[in-house]
């Protein structure tokens, strides 16, 4: 059953997404993300959409490693959260 997390990354590059969106499978593997950026851009990336956000070829880290990191904040996310996000973003090849 996936799971659903949102981590806002700390930092001030204007190039990199502040909130990274994730939905992540048993195991650890993300099915869908999305990555909010400054200017309230949702880009959104899936296994049929891929771009210049995509989907990591490597498990993610569990959220407990993700938030021991300093520039990193994690919340966890209901699937309706998750889902209401991931209707306002657009595909990352549009």
């Amino acid at each position: 059953m996936p799971s659903h997390f949102v981590a806002t990354w700390h930092h001030e590059d204007p190039d990199d997404p502040i909130r990274i969106y994730e939905e992540i499978g048993d195991d650890r593997m993300e099915l869908r993300k999305v990555e909010e950026f400054r200017d309230g851009r949702l880009i959104r990336a899936d296994s049929i959409n891929d771009g210049p956000t995509s989907l990591s070829w490597v498990p993610v880290p569990d959220i407990v490693e993700i938030e021991d990191q300093a520039e990193f904040t994690v919340e966890v996310l209901t699937d309706a959260m998750f889902d209401e996000v991931w209707r306002r973003a657009v595909d990352s090849i549009a």
